[in-house]
């Protein structure tokens, strides 16, 4: 793979970080997650990796263009993405730093009917094996899948033909997260 075109595939990921990055930030304050500010930490740290790797790539591409300068808008748009990405980790440090919301905040969570949560699919879940298009999650249960954590890579915005595995984490976004934990054979606390 030629230097452009691993810069490229880093660019799509780390776009796909950050839009991930804010809603799950934005979320964790919202529902004061720790769990979601979690992840938060750990998506920062894959953006650092490749904000450096893109860095490096363009330098190393440099050598064979004929107008280098051609390529500091890669480099460019790696730091931009990196600026949006602190922010996000700034925004979920809020939780783990345990700073009280404001009441508009808590507002806001009383009037939204929707939450975000992280869930990991167990062994004999009935969700493995199965693609989102067969289990027809936002339509049985009202839930969609925002992304899959798969050890330590991530599937964003998965599409309908991306399959369940068991250890995947799933982030999702619905009304009734309580019964995609029974489908991934997590343990539900009653109220």
């Amino acid at each position: 793979m030629s230097e452009l075109e691993e810069i490229k595939s880093c660019l799509i990921e780390m776009k796909d970080i950050s839009s991930l990055m804010v809603d799950l930030a934005f979320s964790s304050v919202m529902y004061n997650s720790e769990d979601i500010a979690e992840e938060v930490y750990l998506l920062e740290e894959r953006m650092d990796e490749l904000t450096l790797k893109v860095k490096k790539l363009a330098l190393k591409a440099a050598k064979e263009e004929e107008k280098p300068t051609k390529l500091l808008s890669i480099i460019e748009m790696a730091s931009i993405n990196e600026a949006i990405s602190d922010a996000a980790y700034k925004i979920a440090d809020l939780v783990l730093r345990d700073v009280e919301p404001h009441p508009i905040i808590q507002r806001i969570m009383e009037d939204t009917e929707e939450e975000l949560g992280r869930i990991t699919v167990r062994r004999g879940s009935v969700l493995i094996g199965q693609t989102l298009k067969q289990l027809k999650l936002p339509s049985k249960i009202g839930t969609r899948i925002i992304a899959i954590k798969r050890g330590t890579r991530y599937i964003y915005n998965p599409g309908k033909d991306d399959t369940i595995e068991e250890g995947d984490v799933l982030i999702a976004v619905g009304s009734d997260l309580d019964r995609l934990r029974e489908l991934a054979g997590e343990e539900v606390e009653e109220e």
